[in-house]
């Protein structure tokens, strides 16, 4: 009765719940079997590169500095956005390897009618018929700890025309829980977790693949960025070049005109004005291949050609400084905590040690120790007879499902077992062989973690180098720029005086051109040298405030904007 009671409870409950809280609640159980639709991020759209391209361009060039270049390409470029993804689906994999524990609820319906020929006078009947029918609702789970739970409810219902049968129809039902716990193979939290926490280091491997990919193009968006530069103040030079040359072709052909210069200086002056045009020409051509390149980086168009606004690189020459190297045994520490690729390989080494767990776990015996309790019961409309053998009814109680509830919950019919499995594979040579291969690529990834370290140290020494040498080729480049100037302008005396000629006038100017072109490009190599020394000691996105954690959140909204649209 109190069964009754209590199941009659949770039905009205059940129909007195609101019609739309009950809606909700089966359209959230649904779509746990759908494709997963997500909600588009709220709030406004944010800007594309291409809209922050158009907002910047002034009077048809776009002013840029390098801190504009980055952000630029973080947001549009089709590399950046291309590597997002790959964290991202690591994520999935995570929640993918949780599976194996996610709690199950089954559930079988079934009915089978059968009719045999009599075979004993104990059949109870001439042609004994029996219409069964089954229903069974069970929870099942594999929890962390590696032990199994469930419980288990079945109900049969079975009517016959045998005259023995007491109970016709019947309602048998039993509710069982069971529990079963590895005691060695596959036993603890670090063995049956093991594919989870490889999916969580395999996740952080890919947001530092990504890191690594994107370290690679701040750093390519830098170098471009001083392409610019570059390009720019070649133009500069190559312009003063031609305009000097022009000059000295102009006031020799006055002085040809008046009769104090011979008419070959003239032809000497002009043929240099047409060799100077066509270093400008080709200077122009050079920047606007720089110019191409540098568009890629900072836009999705398929033809970046297609930003016709011009860039304009502001951002100053960086001249050096004091503070723009640490020391070398400093830098070489700061690298060894910082370099990707050491991160990297310490997740490699973390997951090898897993593996290494894992394999170890599995040489043991199997060893599994079970508990069942049961609980019974059973209803029906019961048949009383005055003797065995189908004598006269005495009496019919009419009963049903509810007696076999009632029986079940008050635990009066009840079991219970114990048991030990064990299994002990005889030879083990595969699990030894397991065990074998683990041991063998965690030391091989510790020789390589020792081989990396000594290229990380390499790398730094080069790179610090690197820098050293580019700082002293700017002051041999502008010693050289000054005494080119100084024989220029000595060179120009001595042909007013008329003791030199014009020939040595324009070689003089063309030195003088070599020197400032090489003189800048001194200065656009150390700035160059700088940044391939923030790749090597691993501190290029913390200087340029580039966080990996947001880029990757990106990457996620973008995705669920996506699946929102399908």
């Amino acid at each position: 009765m109190k069964v009754r009671i209590l199941i009659a409870g949770l039905l009205l409950a059940c129909f007195t719940t609101t019609a739309v809280a009950r809606e909700n609640f089966v359209q959230t159980f649904l779509n746990r079997y759908k494709a997963p639709r997500t909600a588009a991020v709220a709030g406004a759209a944010p800007l594309t590169a291409d809209q922050a391209i158009e907002i910047l361009i002034r009077n048809g060039a776009l002013p840029l500095t390098i801190t504009d270049m980055i952000r630029l390409m973080l947001e549009s470029n089709l590399d950046v956005r291309m590597y997002r993804f790959s964290p991202l689906a690591s994520q999935y994999l995570i929640t993918s390897a949780l599976r194996a524990f996610e709690p199950t609820l089954h559930i079988n319906v079934g009915v089978n009618r059968n009719t045999f020929p009599s075979s004993s006078q104990l059949d109870g009947a001439t042609a004994p018929s029996q219409l069964n029918h089954n229903y069974g609702v069970g929870y099942s789970q594999v929890l962390k700890s590696g032990t199994f739970i469930s419980m288990d409810f079945s109900m049969y219902r079975s009517s016959t025309n045998s005259v023995f049968s007491t109970f016709n129809p019947s309602y048998s039902g039993s509710l069982s829980y069971r529990v079963t716990q590895p005691l060695l193979r596959n036993w603890g939290r670090e063995i049956t977790t093991r594919q989870i926490r490889v999916a969580q280091n395999n996740k952080n491997l890919s947001d530092l693949q990504f890191e690594s990919e994107l370290i690679d193009m701040v750093t390519q968006a830098q170098q471009l960025y001083w392409d610019l530069v570059m390009a720019r103040e070649d133009i500069k030079v190559k312009q003063r070049s031609l305009e000097l040359a022009q000059k000295t072709f102009s006031d020799n052909r006055r002085q040809v005109e008046i009769g104090t210069l011979a008419p070959i200086d003239v032809i000497q002056a002009e043929a240099e004005v047409a060799n100077r045009e066509e270093q400008l020409v080709t200077t122009t051509y050079t920047s606007d291949q720089a110019q191409d390149r540098a568009k890629r980086v900072i836009t999705h168009l398929s033809d970046p050609a297609l930003v016709l606004a011009k860039l304009n690189p502001v951002e100053a020459i960086h001249r050096p400084s004091s503070g723009d190297v640490m020391a070398v045994e400093d830098a070489i520490k700061f690298a060894l905590q910082n370099r990707v690729e050491m991160r990297q390989i310490e997740l490699e080494l973390q997951n090898s040690d897993i593996d290494i767990k894992y394999s170890k776990n599995q040489l043991l015996p199997e060893v599994d120790v079970s508990a069942s309790y049961t609980q019974r019961g059973v209803g029906g409309v019961q048949t009383i007879r005055s003797g065995f053998g189908g004598g006269p009814i005495v009496d019919v109680i009419h009963g049903g499902v509810w007696n076999a509830f009632d029986q079940i919950f008050s635990n009066d019919f009840r079991g219970y077992g114990v048991a030990v499995n064990i299994s002990i594979p005889l030879s083990n040579k595969a699990a030894q062989a397991d065990y074998s291969r683990a041991l063998t690529q965690k030391q091989v990834a510790e020789a390589r973690r020792s081989l990396l370290a000594q290229k990380i140290a390499l790398d730094v020494r080069t790179a610090h180098s690197r820098v050293d040498m580019n700082r002293v080729r700017i002051d041999a480049a502008e010693k050289a720029l000054e005494l080119a100037q100084r024989r220029l302008t000595a060179e120009e005396k001595k042909n007013q005086l008329g003791v030199s000629s014009t020939r040595f006038v324009l070689d003089e100017q063309r030195n003088v051109t070599t020197a400032e072109t090489t003189s800048i490009q001194a200065l656009i190599n150390y700035a160059k040298s700088l940044v391939e020394y923030d790749q090597a000691i691993g501190r290029t996105l913390g200087r340029h405030n580039v966080e990996i954690d947001k880029q990757i959140q990106i990457a996620g909204r973008e995705a669920q904007t996506r699946r929102t649209a399908n």
